[in-house]
């Protein structure tokens, strides 16, 4: 028996092992990790804040404006960014211009709240065509032999066509297979959108009036999609058929980046179209900027499922850092605290002893912006006169101080609105040069019978009922969300955007959850039954006295086989057939019993059986 229980302690001080370990290696974890080492290797390999490229110099500014540095490391980026700036082009770098490195110098400096004029302007003069195959147009209504006027861009200036609408059909020209199709690549001008990346075309059927559904489809073999829809007589759209380029041909990696930077900045330059053609649902970084640009709102939950089902159990995407931080970007809007906690786990063991990932100044660079940026770290001071090297004192976004590095654009909680110098107001709506409804209302503002790029989520009176509403998560802060992902910018000083797209005070990206104190309630329960059974039953106790008989003395019980009287009373032995166990052999003692349901207990805490 005392074998047993010996055992059984055992195995009760082996479950507050296992318990206690993940407890005490987190809390190491936790307090062992410093980004500082990080921070600093990149101020070594980056001379003068000059990373070695403009996109890796772009995230170490990002990275030090978000740590608190923008005067003094951050501003240092931006001025060697700066300095490769092809001035008769407005493109990045100056030596090679490329359309990535360009874009990536403008959402750097926008956010600096530095200029960025032409820079947009060069990235869209340089777009490529991908894709060539059949563009459509379908017009719902039940009107007969109306005219719809179609509006598009010449050589000379901008050209309209006149096209009948008879129930929906086209009478006159067609895609050829049904006409309900209106061809868009050769029944208005010959090769029109194929040799147009991003055709912007106005489609005007206000002689059919309202309750007309305006659809714009793309056709490749036997994929079809619908681009564009809205419930309008008078629609303005983009056509989605333009990818960027890298040494003259379309790119995926180029169109994927520069597509969200644009996105950000709210361009009407999209390649989302080209981008989903060619994107792989088993890539990581795909999926990522499927989720962060799509303006689909039907898709954009799948995306996100598709994401998290590649997250392996060591938290990362594809045992790659560079993936794993493209993904945080995605988490980090969605919100997805769990897959966020664990990808940053995998990025904190990830790190090599220098501090660095992957001994790669991009990677590092940007794996601290989407993991480690709001980390508190303290920089050594800056050699020259670019900044004091104390966060307090050069202020930060949120400080309640509009400084030369901020704008409306990057801070908008320290700079106060200005009036966009893009608005002209005539009240026409410019869409060509930029106006939108929430840049120049006083030209493009809702119900003036215009659906422009800007209302598509925002007015159902100009874009029809149709039109997708507001989805938290896309970046974009739309009708009554208080912010959205990136988009905080009306949120108070102090506060950050929340998961549902309301501004909240703070935001857990790292450690989090309340796991720990479940443990250590297990932890507390485990002892205290552990002390009740050592006290009741482990402690020494003073014997009491028994009764015995003298010294020397000696009785014998007569069994019943010699006795003369026959059976003693009291003496009779009770017999058991061969192999059946007496009752002292099948009861259990208290002390294996109190231990047997303590076992169970624990058990049960830890979710066993």
């Amino acid at each position: 028996m005392q074998k047993r229980v010996l055992a059984n302690l055992s195995i009760l001080i082996f479950l507050f092992v296992v318990v206690s370990l993940p407890v005490v290696a987190q809390s190491n974890q936790s307090k062992s990790f410093d980004s500082t080492p990080s921070f600093e290797w990149l101020i070594d390999h980056c001379e003068e804040g000059w990373c070695g490229s403009v996109e890796a110099t772009a995230f170490y500014a990002m990275a030090m404006k978000l740590a608190g540095y923008s005067n003094t490391y951050g501003a240092q980026a931006i001025k060697q960014i700066q300095l490769e700036k092809k001035e008769a082009e407005a493109c990045f770098p100056k030596a090679n211009c490329n359309i990535k490195d360009t874009a990536f110098a403008m959402w750097v400096l926008s956010n600096y709240g530095e200029d960025t004029s032409g820079i947009e302007d060069y990235i869209k003069s340089k777009l490529g065509v991908g894709l060539a195959d059949n563009w459509w147009l379908e017009i719902i209504t039940t009107a007969e032999n109306k005219k719809c006027k179609i509006g598009y861009p010449s050589g000379t200036g901008q050209e309209e066509k006149e096209v009948l609408v008879d129930k929906g059909t086209f009478p006159e020209c067609n895609a050829g297979q049904s006409e309900t199709f209106f061809d868009l690549n050769d029944c208005i001008s010959s090769n029109l959108v194929n040799s147009n990346p991003a055709l912007e075309l106005t489609i005007d059927c206000s002689t059919i009036g309202q309750g007309t559904v305006i659809s714009i489809i793309y056709n490749s073999g036997s994929s079809y999609y619908l681009t564009e829809q809205a419930t309008t007589a008078k629609y303005k759209t983009q056509l989605q058929n333009a990818c960027h380029k890298k040494g003259g041909a379309c790119d995926k990696d180029t169109s994927a980046w520069t597509n969200w930077i644009l996105k950000n900045k709210n361009s009407d330059i999209s390649t989302n179209l080209y981008l989903l053609t060619v994107h792989d649902n088993l890539n990581p970084v795909d999926l990522s900027f499927q989720y962060l640009t799509t303006s689909d709102t039907t898709a954009k939950p799948t995306y996100l499922e598709e994401l998290l089902g590649l997250q392996k159990l060591d938290g990362s995407f594809n045992k790659n850092n560079v993936d794993t931080a493209v993904a945080l970007l995605a988490l980090n809007v969605a919100g997805s605290t769990e897959a966020i906690t664990n990808a940053i786990k995998y990025l904190k063991s990830s790190k090599k002893a220098d501090g660095s990932w992957d001994g790669n100044e991009k990677t590092t660079a940007l794996v601290l912006y989407a993991a480690f940026a709001d980390a508190s770290i303290t920089l050594p001071p800056i050699a020259g006169n670019v900044g004091s090297g104390d966060p307090t004192k050069d202020g930060f976004c949120g400080d309640g101080s509009c400084t030369p590095d901020e704008s409306v654009y990057s801070c908008f909680k320290d700079c106060q609105q200005q009036p966009s110098e893009v608005c002209v107001a005539n009240d026409i709506c410019e869409v060509d040069y930029g106006e939108t409804s929430q840049n120049c209302a006083a030209d493009c503002s809702c119900g003036d019978g215009l659906c422009d790029s800007s209302e598509k989520t925002t007015c159902a009176s100009d874009c029809g009922e149709s039109t997708a509403k507001a989805f938290c998560g896309n970046n974009i802060r739309e009708s009554t969300e208080e912010c959205d992902g990136s988009d905080d910018a009306a949120c108070s000083p102090g506060t950050v955007c929340g998961s549902s797209c309301i501004c909240t005070d703070s935001l857990v990206k790292e450690e989090g959850g309340s796991g720990w104190i479940f443990t250590a309630i297990i932890i507390i329960v485990l002892l205290a039954v552990g002390m009740y059974i050592t006290y009741k039953y482990y402690l020494p106790k003073k014997k009491k006295p028994t009764r015995g008989y003298p010294s020397g003395s000696s009785f014998t019980l007569p069994s019943s086989s010699n006795s003369p009287f026959g059976e003693v009373p009291g003496s009779s032995q009770k017999r058991y057939p061969p192999g059946t166990p007496t009752r002292n052999a099948t009861r259990k003692s208290s002390v294996e019993a109190e231990l047997e349901r303590s076992l169970k207990e624990a058990r049960k805490l830890l979710g066993g059986k």
